[in-house]
């Protein structure tokens, strides 16, 4: 009995003795669940051999494995692609793993060592205080650290370089260079970083360094060849100013000023931009400024010198209005209206438009309102009181028919030609010719004045003319009161009234002659 007691003291001390053999399960940290492996052994009891589980002995020549550590280094973390979420150590399936959460502005704290210090390993107890059981797992939090340090952002531990990173809190992107210091006041691809390290979105940016404003997209890439409001971004993307661009869109030239947007309603040089920011083309377009209409050419410079229709473009591209003109193409003058169309088959002053709007030069024309031709000296203007030829223009510029002329002393026919009679050269007795012809026509003695007058003698000869005609003109009233009886309704006074009146042709008697023809009218 004794001798079997003895057996199972000596197993069970060689047992706590012995070096437990541990199996690392998963190789991530210190401490982690082990096996303990027992084996059958016979043992005397009450003088009977009974087998019963010992645990067996591990092997002395092996020593617990933990974790080498150099004393001098610091603790690796893994490191990790910076696009995965950073891998924490396995732990208890049923603990979500506790990773404290850096602040940005804060480095996170590792656990301080000794340099100096070699890494403690668990006291193992004497085999009086030894027990068999499983070690327990080590449930400290990590110590990796992720977030912003300063102006580096790291990723379970790592420095994050050359890499873009998304930061949830800034709402905004930001790009780590080679050192791992985010990138500011710079460009990164198509892309804009801010002094706040920021990547620029929806907004427009001011770069020193190329002297240039750039709009970010939505998504943060430049703006190139397209309109952001009343500004423009090139192929470059850099916003335009103080020059001339194609807007194929549009398929329109666009100025834009020195502070970079559209110029409108106003010249730049020989163009003009519309009210839409559009250099015109091809059409008429009025300036307030000046007062004025201009014509812009296919190419868009304003038309000069030149007939757009029936319009005059001057030297300084204003459209010519109530003005004379000279076209040197076609070696004319015209006038131009208020309107600023060209006058044709009209007198203006003493001048005269043709059909065509030039003004009548060296030639004759022929008025349909007054139904008399005209001559248009080498000027331009009417001849008056001269002969044209064997034409007489008189002193408003008809050409005389059949009258006497040039103070009486030839004779144009119906067609304004002048026929030589043997009483050219004597004023007097073609006067007086010409007044017995109204005489037997019962003029008053001031219509015959009138009518020498007329028809080109002087004041002179129509007045002698007068005192020698010797016609009786109380005569002449009665024969045109009875005409008046004859061929009209007319009363008396009614009669009266004519013989009297300068309205009529056959008017102008004196009181006494009319009297006198009113009085005999019965006879």
């Amino acid at each position: 009995m004794k001798k079997s007691k003895k057996i199972l003291v000596t197993s069970l001390a060689t047992a706590t003795l012995g070096l437990i053999s541990l199996t690392d399960t998963t190789g991530a940290f210190p401490f982690s669940a082990q096996h303990v492996s027992a084996q059958e052994k016979d043992v005397s009891k009450n003088g009977k051999v009974v087998k019963e589980n010992t645990t067996s002995a591990p092997n002395q020549a092996e020593k617990s494995k933990t974790p080498a550590q150099k004393p001098a280094e610091k603790s690796k973390t893994p490191a990790q692609k910076p696009a995965e979420k950073p891998k924490t150590p396995a732990q208890n399936p049923a603990e979500k793993p506790k990773t404290p959460a850096p602040k940005p502005a804060e480095k996170p704290k590792t656990p301080a060592q000794n340099p100096a210090e070699k890494p403690k390993t668990s006291a193992q107890k004497s085999p009086e205080q030894a027990k068999n059981i499983t070690p327990k797992e080590d449930k400290s939090k990590s110590t990796a650290q992720s977030g912003w340090v300063g102006s580096s952002y790291y990723q379970n531990g790592t420095k994050v370089t050359n890499k873009w990173i998304f930061d949830k809190k800034a709402n905004s992107y930001f790009y780590l260079n080679a050192s791992g210091n985010y990138v500011q006041n710079a460009w990164v691809g198509n892309y804009y970083l801010k002094s706040d390290g920021k990547m620029a979105k929806n907004e427009w940016i001011y770069d020193k360094k190329y002297s240039a404003h750039y709009y970010l997209t939505g998504e943060g890439s430049y703006a190139r060849n397209t309109w952001v409001g009343n500004y423009y971004l090139k192929s470059d993307g850099k916003r335009a100013k103080n020059e001339w661009i194609y807007d194929t869109k549009s398929s329109s030239y666009f100025y834009l000023t020195s502070e970079g947007s559209s110029a409108r309603n106003t010249w730049e040089g020989n163009y003009y931009l519309k009210s839409d920011g559009k250099m015109a083309k091809s059409e008429w377009i009025y300036d307030k400024n000046y007062g004025s209409y201009y014509y812009l050419t296919t190419e868009g410079s304003y038309a000069r010198n030149t007939w757009v229709g029936n319009y005059y473009l001057k030297s300084d591209g204003k459209m010519a209005k109530a003005e004379w003109i000279y076209d040197k193409n076609y070696g004319s003058y015209y006038y131009l209206t208020a309107e600023g169309s060209y006058v044709r088959n009209k007198w203006v002053g003493n001048y005269y438009l043709k059909s065509n709007g030039k003004m009548a030069k060296n030639e004759w024309i022929y008025d349909t309102n007054s139904l008399s031709y005209y001559y248009l000296t080498a000027e331009g203007s009417y001849a008056r009181n001269k002969w044209e030829g064997n034409y007489y223009l008189k002193s408003d510029g008809r050409m005389a028919k059949s009258q006497w002329v040039d103070g009486g002393r030839y004779y144009v026919d119906p067609n304004g030609l002048w026929l030589p009679k043997s009483t050219d050269g004597n004023p007097y007795s073609a006067a007086l010719n010409e007044a017995k012809s109204y005489n037997r026509n019962h003029y008053s003695k001031k219509r015959i004045y009138k009518l020498l007058i007329l028809f080109g003698f002087n004041s002179d000869v129509a007045q002698y003319t007068i005192d020698h005609l010797y016609a009786d003109y109380k005569a002449n009233a009665l024969a045109r009161a009875r005409d008046y009886r004859k061929y009209t309704n007319l009363s008396k006074t009614e009669i009266h009234e004519r013989l009297l009146s300068s309205s009529y042709f056959t008017g102008e008697f004196t009181e006494e002659e009319a009297r006198y023809a009113i009085q005999h009218l019965d006879d």
